[in-house]
């Protein structure tokens, strides 16, 4: 192992997923399909944007993409909170944490908020929490339907991500992530 690496890891990946929340410097990335699917995998720096919600009605779905009614706005969902209601009584309210966030302006109070997977106004935007940036798409390669198939982004050697390193899978099936962590 070259001086000043202190971690290798390497993990399968399923579903969108934050793959490193640390402020280290990541060197040698690879993704390995596993051949189930061909699809689309990004890697988005960890700038989340966060965006208070009321009148939920369906609980959404970590990975899914939200998109602002009004605004186009669009990121893909990493985690969300139920501070209040419920989402059956279509009263819920909390905090949806997006990365990736691109297009559009910035979200607007009362904005109807569109779930590819919740559906159409699943939430209200609450402009207490309403933001204009986001997590930034920082490499997007394509993953053949092949198993072994290597794919290496070039995030340049050893750049830091201060705010974690998120991936995105769209229909590719299994990936295997491997990284260096230069803490």
């Amino acid at each position: 192992m070259p001086s000043g690496v202190r971690y290798v890891r390497s993990s399968v990946q399923t579903a969108s997923a934050q793959i490193s929340s640390y402020p280290g410097k990541l060197r040698d990335v690879t993704v390995v399909s596993d051949g189930s699917n061909a699809g689309v995998v990004r890697l988005y720096d960890g700038t989340p944007v966060t965006v208070d919600y009321d009148s939920g009605s369906v609980q959404p779905t970590i990975g899914e993409t939200v998109t602002g009614a009004s605004s186009a706005r669009t990121g893909t969902l990493s985690a969300y909170t139920l501070d209040s209601g419920t989402f059956g009584g279509g009263d819920a309210a909390g905090t949806l944490t997006l990365i990736g966030v691109t297009g559009g302006a910035a979200f607007t109070n009362n904005e109807a908020l569109n779930g590819s997977t919740s559906g159409a106004d699943f939430a209200t935007a609450d402009g207490t929490g309403v933001a204009a940036v986001g997590g930034t798409e920082i490499w997007r390669g394509a993953v053949a339907a092949t198993a072994g198939t290597v794919v290496s982004p070039d995030l340049g050697e050893g750049r830091s991500f201060p705010n974690g390193l998120y991936l995105y899978l769209k229909n590719a099936g299994s990936v295997s992530i491997g990284y260096t962590d230069n803490r």
